[in-house]
């Protein structure tokens, strides 16, 4: 049974993995933020990784990233930086674990890349076996892809 270890600021992923998923094909463990998702990968074997994009009900002091850098490079607008982070933060994420993860290990972000091949081909550098989830893709298709 595989093991997948989705980041996510609610419980949708989740829930809708865990509906769709073939019974005993694969048990899903949620985590809120970077520092729980990394606590997790150091303490658990995992199969896989599912990154949602978008944390916008997280609590900015969890938001992974240098929001003091941001602040600075939108001109000391804090809000905008905060916005920049929430908005993003799935890519903040996989930066931080992407050094940890074997060139094998399938993530998955919940993201379309269709209008940014550029941008995936630089993430896929450093992790080899990423996916991103075009708009409009049923879980059941997330789910395919580990």
């Amino acid at each position: 049974m595989k093991r997948i270890l989705i980041v996510e600021d609610g419980t949708e992923y989740l829930d809708a993995f865990t509906r769709l998923s073939a019974p005993g094909s694969a048990t899903f463990v949620r985590t809120g933020s970077l520092a729980e998702a990394l606590a997790r990968l150091d303490a658990e074997p995992f199969d896989g990784l599912f990154l949602d994009v978008v944390f916008d009900r997280t609590p900015v002091d969890e938001l992974a990233g240098d929001l003091d850098a941001l602040i600075t490079r939108f001109g000391g607008d804090r809000e905008r930086a905060v916005r920049q982070l929430a908005e993003n933060q799935g890519f903040y994420v996989l930066d931080a674990v992407a050094p940890r993860l074997p060139a094998e290990f399938p993530v998955v972000i919940a993201y379309d890349f269709s209008d940014e091949p550029q941008r995936f081909e630089r993430l896929r550098k450093r992790v080899p076996r990423l996916s991103g989830l075009p708009d409009g893709a049923s879980i059941s298709k997330a789910l395919e892809l580990f």
